[in-house]
C-alpha cells in the first residue's frame, strides 16, 4: 500500500532534520515525502531538500490547512500521512499503519498518540505534552472522531470526498478537528491506534503556552458556534461519550475556575465599595478551585506515575492557569463569533 507523507513546515529548521531522519529510518519505505514550505524565512526548505524530501514552496503564507491541501493535491499515494515537522516517529510507523489499513478496509483514517514523555525538560512543556497524551489514551472508544495532525493517516479517496481542510482557518487550531468531524459525520471511521506513539520535539515557555491555549480555545468556541448541535453540544461539551478527546470533566473544571475568578472579582469590588455582605465569596472561590482540581485527579495520578511527586505542585498550578486560559478563550471566541467574526 503506497503512503504519501505530507509535512507542512514553517520555520522548522530546528526540528525538520530529526523528523525526516526518523521517516528515512522506516522499515516500510514511504512512497513519497512532500514538505510543504509555508514561506519560511529560515533554512527549512534547503534542509528538507538535502534530506531527500520533495519540497513544495507556497507562494503566500496560508497556514497549515492550506499547506496540507496543497500537499494532498500533489500526493499520489493511496494513503496520506499528515505529519508535523516537530515530531519523531517510531521506525515501524509506516508498516503498522499499512497493516491496519490492509486488515480493516472499513477504516478511513488512523490516529496516533503523543508519547507521554517529550524531549523538553521544563515543566510547561512536560505538562502540555502529557495533557495531550492523557486526553487520547483515556478515550474509551476504538472508533473515534479525533483527527490530530501531529501524525494521522487517511485514505486519499476519503480525504478528497470531505473536501480536505477548511482553509478559512489560517492558524494551527481546529482545522484538523473539523476534518475529523466531517469524516465521522459522513459515515466514515477513524481508528485510534493507542500503541503507535510519536515523540513531540516542541518546547514551550509559559508565554508561548498561554498564547497557544488561548488561541485554541478561541477557535474551538467559534467552531462550536458554527455548528451548535454537531460540534458545540456533541463534540465539545460532550455530555455523552462521542469519541472525542474533549472531556466533560475539563468543561466542568473550566466552569469552576471561571466561578472562582468571578467570586474573587466580586469580593474585591465589594471590598472597595465597603459592602461586607460579600465576605463569603473567598471561601466559595476556594471551594470552586478545589472542585476544579478534583476534576483532574486521574490526570495528576498519571503525571505522578510517569514523573514522580516532584511534578505535582507545578502540574496543579499549570492546570489552574490552563483552565482559566481556556475559559477566557472560550468567552472571547464566543464574543467574536457573535460580533460576526466566525473564523
Amino acid at each position: 500500500m503506497s503512503i504519501s507523507i505530507i509535512i507542512p513546515a514553517y520555520n522548522a529548521a530546528d526540528t525538520i532534520t530529526d523528523c525526516l531522519l526518523s521517516v528515512a529510518a522506516q522499515s516500510h519505505r514511504a512512497y513519497e515525502i512532500l514538505v510543504i514550505d509555508d514561506c519560511s524565512d529560515d533554512d527549512t526548505a534547503d534542509i528538507a531538500s538535502k534530506l531527500g524530501a520533495v519540497v513544495i514552496r507556497c507562494e503566500n503564507r496560508g497556514g497549515p490547512a492550506k499547506a496540507r491541501n496543497i500537499g494532498a493535491e500533489t500526493a499520489t499515494g493511496e494513503i496520506i500521512l499528515f505529519l508535523d515537522s516537530d515530531v519523531i516517529v517510531p521506525h515501524d510507523l509506516l508498516k503498522s499503519i499499512s497493516c491496519i489499513f490492509d486488515s480493516r478496509p472499513e477504516i478511513a483514517a488512523v490516529q496516533t498518540l503523543y508519547s507521554p514523555e517529550c524531549t523538553a525538560d521544563n515543566i510547561v512543556s512536560v505538562y502540555q505534552n502529557l495533557y495531550y497524551h492523557y486526553a487520547l489514551v483515556h478515550v474509551k472508544e476504538e472508533s473515534v472522531a479525533i483527527f490530530a495532525t501531529w501524525c494521522v493517516a487517511v485514505r486519499k479517496k476519503d480525504f478528497d470526498v470531505v473536501g480536505g481542510f477548511n482553509t478559512k482557518i489560517p492558524e494551527p487550531t481546529v482545522e484538523d478537528e473539523e476534518l475529523g468531524y466531517s469524516l465521522v459525520d459522513s459515515g466514515r471511521s477513524i481508528f485510534l491506534a493507542k500503541d503507535i506513539m510519536v515523540v513531540h520535539l516542541a518546547a514551550y515557555t509559559l508565554c508561548q503556552f498561554t498564547r497557544r491555549r488561548f488561541r485554541m480555545a478561541e477557535a474551538q468556541a467559534k467552531s462550536g458556534w458554527r455548528s451548535i448541535r454537531e460540534r458545540l453540544l456533541k463534540r465539545y461539551i460532550n455530555l455523552r461519550e462521542t469519541g472525542t478527546h474533549h472531556s466533560r470533566w475539563v468543561v466542568l473544571s473550566i466552569l469552576f475556575v471561571l466561578f472562582a475568578g468571578s467570586s474573587m472579582l466580586a469580593f474585591l469590588t465589594g471590598a472597595i465599595l465597603g459592602l461586607s455582605l460579600w465576605s463569603w465569596l473567598p471561601a466559595s472561590a476556594l471551594v470552586a478551585i478545589f472542585l476544579s482540581l478534583l476534576c483532574h485527579v486521574n490526570f495528576f495520578r498519571c503525571a505522578v506515575s510517569y514523573f514522580g511527586l516532584k511534578v505535582l505542585p507545578g502540574f496543579i498550578l499549570l492546570c489552574l492557569i490552563d483552565m482559566a486560559i481556556l475559559g477566557w478563550g472560550v468567552i472571547m471566541g464566543s464574543v467574536l463569533f457573535l460580533s460576526g467574526k466566525h473564523y
